[in-house]
């Protein structure tokens, strides 16, 4: 943020000494400009003269984003009650400034619960009236994990007409006052974050609303069912995340292209999805093994392009790295068109990693593999590296791993790599993991970083030979 000031700042001082040009562009395009701001830094600009005063008001995009708060929050707990205060006064002072007639965006990104419930319920009026075509309502306690079961903001219904809504009348959409039937009809993207909504709604949205392309729902606790059917959907996008309550999820008949949902006790079923071609599932590896492999069929499978598996021992109470010992006993299905293949694992003592390379084994025409280690209690060990068969990977040239500590395990597999990618261009190692949780202090510079980078150097400027690309950050 003080760098946009600086630049606020370095614009005035230029006004004064030179001509301004960018004060003669018509007040649209100022505007245009401005709506690729966050509202604060819009805000911001009212400072510059009394022709800049009225202009952030009007933008059409308004992302009330707050990432210092909530950094500040998660270095001192006690401050959350106080930032959530100040943010619903910030948002709601706002928008009874704000004189834009249409949105293209609306976005609320905070820790907020079921005990905003009235404020949030009017905000999502305004956007609504404004038939905003990107809503998203992002209330992740600490800008990153799920709200306490039951704290969750209910989503409602009553405002969107749909309390007393039978969802298997037919024509649906045209039993709405023209309100929301024009707020259905331009709406594109959808994210709700830490909201209970149910099966039924999240439906509604789905067949209801003809330009919707991209729907967000994660850690909804009242989400039991949800069905995608049907040519018509437009849907290219759909993320089912973190859901506890969810029992089962069906997508047939659609023109899907990106899949994210956790694979856990809700049971998938895929039936002809031909635009599939990327899919991120989250769950302990094995499970999603269990998950995946009876209800997706070699067809879906073998024409995924991107697969990205996520484990995380915050859902599931099990070391991830643990479960890759367990891969051996599946017979992985050819993955014939898989070019990217990303693995996210909480970092354990020392387990390898080589266990997952029976999945990158099955993909000829892999191009790509990264790694992403979230460290939880990372040990350095002087085991002897291991080796596997040799299987020649012919069209793998990026290796990247993030999180990278320095273990005798990461070691190994830089290696498998090294004896097997005949045509591997670029390794990318970054000791810093890319992980959600916002860590205390300049994270890359701090010792265990710092530790992590050294161990980098020393293991692999010598073992990458000099026709490959090393690059460690």
């Amino acid at each position: 943020m003080a760098k946009r000031h600086q630049l606020s700042n370095n614009f005035a001082l230029k006004k004064c000494s030179a001509e301004d040009h960018i004060s003669k562009l018509p007040d649209e395009i100022l505007v245009h400009i401005l709506s690729f701001l966050t509202v604060k830094e819009a805000a911001d600009t009212s400072v510059l003269s009394k022709r800049w005063l009225p202009l952030w008001t009007y933008i059409y995009r308004l992302d009330f984003n707050a990432t210092k708060p909530l950094n500040e929050v998660a270095l001192n707990p006690k401050l959350r009650k106080m930032y959530m205060k100040k943010y619903i006064r910030w948002v709601s002072r706002t928008l009874k400034m704000c004189k834009v007639e249409r949105l293209d965006q609306f976005r609320i990104s905070f820790d907020l619960n079921k005990f905003a419930q009235h404020k949030i319920d009017r905000w999502l009026e305004f956007a609504v009236a404004r038939q905003v075509q990107r809503l998203e309502l992002d209330l992740l306690d600490g800008g990153d994990l799920p709200q306490y079961i039951g704290s969750c903001y209910n989503f409602p219904v009553q405002h969107f007409g749909l309390n007393d809504y039978d969802y298997s009348a037919q024509p649906r959409l045209n039993k709405l006052p023209p309100l929301l039937h024009n707020f259905f009809k331009s709406l594109k993207v959808l994210l709700f974050k830490s909201v209970n909504l149910t099966g039924e709604v999240v439906e509604f949205f789905i067949y209801n609303c003809p330009s919707l392309e991209e729907l967000t729902v994660h850690a909804s606790e009242t989400l039991v069912n949800l069905q995608v059917v049907g040519p018509s959907v437009k849907l290219k996008y759909l993320s089912i995340w973190y859901c506890i309550a969810l029992k089962s999820l069906k997508i047939c008949d659609t023109n899907l292209v990106t899949l994210s949902t956790t694979l856990s006790a809700a049971r998938l079923l895929l039936v002809n999805v031909p635009m599939l071609i990327e899919l991120h599932a989250l769950g302990f590896p094995t499970n999603i093994l269990d998950a995946m492999l009876p209800c997706i069929s070699s067809c879906v499978l073998s024409q995924l392009e991107v697969l990205k598996i996520n484990s995380d021992i915050t859902i599931f109470g099990k070391h991830s790295e643990y479960g890759l010992v367990y891969l051996g006993k599946y017979k992985i299905p050819q993955l014939t068109m898989l070019k990217k293949f990303v693995l996210v694992l909480e970092a354990w003592e020392d387990r390898t990693f080589l266990d997952c390379t029976k999945v990158i084994e099955a993909a000829p025409q892999l191009t790509e593999f990264e790694l992403n280690l979230i460290w939880i209690k990372p040990k350095r060990s002087k085991r002897e590296c291991r080796k596997v068969a040799s299987c020649p990977l012919h069209h793998l040239k990026v290796l990247k791993l993030y999180g990278y500590y320095g273990r005798t395990s990461e070691l190994e597999l830089v290696r498998y790599f090294l004896e097997n990618a005949i045509v591997l261009e670029k390794i990318l190692v970054d000791p810093l993991p890319l992980d959600n949780f916002r860590i205390e202090g300049e994270p890359r510079e701090s010792k265990p970083v710092r530790i992590a980078r050294k161990y980098a150097k020393l293991q692999l400027e010598r073992e990458v030979p000099s026709h490959i690309e090393l690059v460690i950050l």
